[in-house]
C-alpha cells in the first residue's frame, strides 16, 4: 500500500500547476466606465456652449406682440444695442442670437429691459436683473394667457448648465394687461 500512495504523491507533484487566468471582465467594465464618463462630460459642455448668448421669445399668449424690443441700460441711462422683433404672432417661438447686445461697452451694472406693444393697444416697459460686463447665458421670455384678462410675462436670464439666475437676479414675473399696458416707474 505504501507503494500506492507514493505513487500517488509522486503522481501529484508531476502535475502542472495552472496559472490564473487574468479576469478581463474587470478591466472591460472599468473601460467602459471611464469612456461613458468621458462622453457624458463632452455633451454636457456641447449643451452649455450651446446655451450661451441666446434668447428665446415664446408667446404661448392668444395676443399678438406688434414690436417687442431688448437692450441693457445702466445706471447713467446708456443703452446698448436693441433687438427688435417686429409681430411676434401667437403661439410662436423665436430663437435669437443675443451677441449683438455686448455688455463689455457698459461700465458698471446694466439692466435688461424690455419693451412690448401689443395688437390691441396696449405697451409695456420692464427693466429687470443686475448684469454684469461678462454675461453669455440665455434670456427667457414667455408670455402666456391668465384665467383673467391678463397675460403673464416670465422673464429669466441664467447662465450655466442649470440656467442659474444668482449671477443675474433675473428671474420675475409680471401681469400685463394687453389693452392697457403695464410700464415701470
Amino acid at each position: 500500500m505504501s507503494k500506492v500512495k507514493t505513487n500517488n504523491y509522486i503522481y501529484q507533484s508531476k502535475k502542472k500547476e495552472e496559472a490564473p487566468k487574468p479576469d478581463f471582465k474587470k478591466v472591460y467594465f472599468a473601460l467602459a466606465a471611464v469612456c461613458v464618463l468621458l462622453l457624458a462630460v463632452v455633451v454636457l459642455i456641447c449643451v452649455e456652449k450651446g446655451m450661451e448668448n441666446k434668447l428665446i421669445v415664446q408667446n404661448k399668449s392668444s395676443h399678438t406682440i406688434k414690436q417687442l424690443q431688448f437692450w441693457y441700460e445702466d445706471e447713467s441711462g446708456e443703452i446698448i444695442d436693441i433687438m427688435d422683433f417686429e409681430n411676434v404672432l401667437p403661439k410662436t417661438e423665436r430663437k435669437e442670437s443675443t451677441e449683438n447686445l455686448a455688455l463689455s461697452e457698459l461700465m458698471g451694472d446694466a439692466w435688461l429691459s424690455v419693451y412690448m406693444v401689443f395688437e390691441d393697444g396696449g405697451d409695456a416697459l420692464v427693466q429687470t436683473g443686475q448684469f454684469l460686463y461678462d454675461f453669455e447665458g440665455k434670456i427667457s421670455f414667455e408670455l402666456d394667457d391668465t384665467k383673467e384678462e391678463e397675460l403673464i410675462l416670465r422673464l429669466k436670464a441664467g447662465e450655466g448648465l442649470f440656467n442659474s439666475t444668482t449671477v443675474t437676479g433675473c428671474d420675475d414675473v409680471y401681469y400685463i394687461n394687453p389693452k392697457e399696458g403695464y410700464n415701470i416707474d
